[in-house]
Order: structure tokens, then C-alpha cells, then sequence
């Protein structure tokens, strides 16, 4: 992840190079910007490669946008913070939490600059186990070998939240791992951990892989411990999973938070609005770039999950789109 990031530094040196030696006007005139996102197999980079497509293919020349790698959400804010990103996608509940110094940010200097850009789409708390586990709900897990997500990823972040209301701790459990999506689901796949927690959008090609190759159970979380971790906690809401899509009948009740795209204040007005302009513009492509977007409406990218300030430029350009 850091390697991409480094890359791109090397890109904008060799670029400011060329134009120093004037051997391109054309290349004086683009402007670089990058968006972190999440693991290249998920949801995160899939869904920051569309937008990133949709800017890139309408302002040619002059605005180039790339889709960076990286750990996740925590990670992002950040690099957002340090000016290594320009824009990030992050968890609708992490950006509540950067903004009030909880959780993993607890004691980190505030974030006074962070504003919202728009909110894509919900991710739901998914809780996958094998078979032989025997995990019926998420009091399951407890003795049991559970994948929570890397320390910088948002799903971390939230699995922490949700087993720290519930009275449980790493004592209660025969082990929790660390793990990126894509090694948890291998390993919950051959049999090393019991479960992993997800925060992902459905249908999910990871969640797919792992229900078609090793019966993988979608655990129900819901319960009165649930009920009130959500009372306390307006940032999550109640959702459901369907389980169709993976060829099996019924939902899975669990609660959601939103995927959302941030930026900071000093990031110019034209490049904000830019983004936001061409992907309202361009709703049903971004869709078939990213299956996770295919649901994507004006009001509720303006308004839902949206803790930070929203960008005057993002701001003025929702104003534009959607009516009163």
C-alpha cells in the first residue's frame, strides 16, 4: 500500500520534470490526485477505480485521478490528515469517530479539516463461520478463532466497538487475528479460523467464494445486547443480508454503517466538484464499473452517514442535482 503511495510521489516527480523541460503543454496542464480506498480484491478499491474513471475519462488532460491501495479506512484518515491522500473512502462510523477522538483515535489530535464528499453505499456487519463451528449467533464466537481485520481497517475498528459493549475481550476468545479480507476468508476456507468479521457491501464476491467453496454460514446478529450497542450507538443502523444471492433462502439480521468519500478543506473547489459533478453525471456506468454503486441516489449521497461538514464545492453541486 505504502508502495503505491510512493509510486505516485515518483509519478508527480518524473511529471513535474517533463514540464520543467517543457516538453509537453499538454502535461502542464494535468493535475494529479489520489484516492485511498481499501484491499485491490474489495469493495473499497473497486468502488474508488469507478469514480476515479468516471473524472478521468470527462476531464482528459486536466485531471488525472488514482485509486490507491491501502489497509483501510483508518489508515486513509490518516494518510488523508498528512496530505499523503487527497480524497479516502472510510466507514461512516470511523468518520464519526476521527471527528469526536473515539475508539482508535482516542487522544489523537483533532481533525478540524475533514469534510465529506458524498455517501456511496451500505456496508453491513457480516459474520461468516465454517460449518463445523457450530457459531448460531454472534455469543458464538466466544472460545472460538476469530478474524476482526487489520489494525488500520475501519472492520476492525467496528468488530472492537461491537465485542467491547458486549463485556467480551481478547481473554474470551481462543484467538483473534488480524487478518487482510482476502487471507481471512482462505483461512476461515481451510479450516484455521472459526469466523471472520466483514463490513461489507452485498452481494459480495468474497462472501460468494468462500459460502460456494466451503459452506461458509451468514451468522445473524441481533439479540437485546445488539439492540441496545445500537441504541447507544446512532452511527449503525438495522439491516439485513439476503441470502439468495448465495443460493440459499432467508436474510441474516445484522446492522449497517455507510461507505463515504472524504476529503480535507484545502483541496480546490473545481477538483471536489469535479468528481462530484461526473459521478452524478454518470450513475449507471459507475454502476457497471462497480456493482457495490448500482444503487446510488442523489438525496441520500448528500445527506446519509455524512458526520464531517460537507465540501462547499460538493455541496453546490448537490444543490445543483437534486431538487428541494
Amino acid at each position: 500500500m505504502r508502495a503505491g503511495l510512493l509510486g505516485l510521489s515518483m509519478l508527480r516527480l518524473v511529471l513535474a520534470l517533463v514540464m520543467g523541460l517543457g516538453f509537453s503543454a499538454h502535461a502542464q496542464d494535468l493535475r494529479l490526485y489520489t484516492m485511498g480506498s481499501g484491499d485491490v480484491s474489495g469493495n473499497y478499491y473497486a468502488a474508488a477505480a469507478a469514480l476515479c474513471d468516471a473524472t478521468n475519462r470527462a476531464e482528459s488532460g486536466k485531471l488525472r485521478c488514482s485509486p490507491e491501495a491501502t489497509p483501510g479506512s483508518i489508515y486513509n484518515l490518516g494518510a488523508l490528515r498528512s496530505g499523503q491522500l487527497d480524497f479516502a473512502l472510510v466507514q461512516s462510523d470511523v468518520q464519526h469517530m476521527v471527528l469526536k477522538s473515539e475508539g482508535p483515535f482516542e487522544g489523537a489530535p483533532p481533525f478540524p479539516d475533514l469534510r465529506a464528499v458524498m455517501s456511496l453505499y451500505p456496508e453491513t456487519l457480516t459474520i461468516l463461520a465454517r460449518p463445523g463451528a457450530k457459531i448460531l449467533s454472534i455469543k458464538g464466537l466466544i472460545g472460538k478463532r476469530v478474524d476482526i481485520g487489520l489494525p488500520a481497517s475501519g472492520r476492525r475498528a467496528t468488530a472492537m466497538r461491537l465485542l467491547t459493549s458486549l463485556g467480551l475481550d481478547r481473554s474470551d476468545f481462543l484467538g483473534l487475528l488480524e487478518l487482510p479480507t482476502g487471507s481471512a476468508l482462505d483461512e476461515l476456507c481451510a479450516g484455521t479460523i472459526d469466523a471472520t468479521i466483514l463490513i461489507v457491501g452485498h452481494p459480495n464476491d468474497g462472501v460468494a467464494r468462500a459460502i460456494k467453496e466451503c459452506d461458509a454460514r451468514l451468522v445473524t446478529v441481533s439479540g437485546p445486547e445488539v439492540r441496545a450497542f445500537l441504541e447507544q450507538n446512532p452511527d449503525y443502523v438495522y439491516a439485513s443480508i439476503p441470502r439468495a444471492p448465495y443460493g440459499k433462502k432467508g436474510r441474516a439480521l445484522s446492522f449497517a454503517v455507510m461507505a463515504t468519500l472524504v476529503t480535507r478543506a484545502d483541496i480546490p473547489d473545481d477538483i471536489v466538484g469535479a468528481i462530484t459533478q461526473h459521478t452524478l453525471e454518470n450513475l449507471l456506468l459507475v454502476g457497471l464499473s462497480a456493482p457495490v454503486l448500482n444503487n446510488l441516489a442523489p438525496r441520500a449521497m448528500q445527506e446519509t452517514g455524512l458526520t464531517a461538514p460537507l465540501h462547499p464545492a460538493a455541496a453546490q453541486v448537490f444543490n445543483s442535482a437534486v431538487p428541494n
